[in-house]
């Protein structure tokens, strides 16, 4: 929660550049972002912690170059509303962004993560976890009291699950934790233990702060990036990288 009022923060001095607009998309990671899949819900701003990697969005949408939803791979071509420049030479740091594509039938507005090249894994296999897979898990849980031991009794095995690859091996087991709730904040957030099994050995990647709303390729390996949703009043979704260890790298969120 705290990430997401600080990212919120952040964007406070872009509003009013972009009249009627209030999303706002953050990515540590170039060519990723977050965007309404209906332009007609008006532009997402755009904002990354490089501005080259904010400049790359710009001309590739300039360009009229596709950009494509990670959530399945769909095409959808990219627009941009981009401020005028501050300092003499120096580009904008946000940009407001739309696409134009597929729309679900939808009676909600709906966002996705969009990259600039298409996923090589667009669709990841999402099933329950298996009885014997959870029994495995938690023996190695409980082989290592000290470390796993505070959360351990939390865990909603009933609802864990497995995230692979089309014929993949490894599996990112994902497994819900305690519940969060703040009345008075309008927020309410159920956490989930990540986990990646290779065969019979289990890697503890961490825990993300609510519950996973989309697997999507963000790194071009065989675990999954997170999109994340937290209850709160307005949108909290955050993504989170697994490759090199569990973090935060972007975010999409506002009232």
């Amino acid at each position: 929660m705290l990430r997401m009022l600080v990212f919120l923060m952040a964007f406070a001095a872009a509003l009013p550049v972009f009249a009627g607009s209030e999303k706002e998309s953050y990515s540590a990671r170039p060519g990723l972002f977050f965007a309404w899949l209906s332009p007609d819900d008006g532009a997402v701003f755009a904002r990354f912690d490089q501005s080259a990697h904010l400049q790359q969005l710009v001309q590739h949408c300039r360009a009229g170059r596709p950009v494509f939803a990670l959530q399945g791979g769909a095409r959808y071509q990219c627009r941009l509303e981009v401020p005028a420049s501050g300092a003499a030479g120096q580009g904008p740091d946000v940009v407001g962004v739309t696409v134009q594509g597929p729309v679900p039938e939808s009676d909600r507005r709906e966002y996705r993560l969009f990259a600039l090249a298409p996923p090589a894994t667009p669709r990841w296999e999402v099933r329950p976890t298996a009885p014997d897979e959870r029994r495995a898990l938690l023996a190695w849980l409980q082989s290592d009291a000290r470390r796993f031991g505070g959360f351990v009794k939390q865990l909603a095995w009933s609802g864990a699950t497995s995230v692979t690859q089309p014929q993949g091996e490894r599996a990112t087991v994902v497994v819900p934790g305690k519940t969060v709730r703040d009345a008075a904040a309008f927020y309410e957030a159920q956490r989930h233990h990540v986990f990646v099994r290779t065969r019979t050995a289990y890697a503890y990647m961490g825990e993300v702060p609510g519950t996973p709303a989309g697997y999507v390729d963000i790194d071009g390996s065989d675990v999954p990036g997170l999109v994340v949703a937290e209850g709160c009043d307005g949108w909290c979704i955050s993504l989170w990288g697994l490759k090199g260890g569990l973090r935060q790298v972007g975010a999409f969120g506002g009232h």
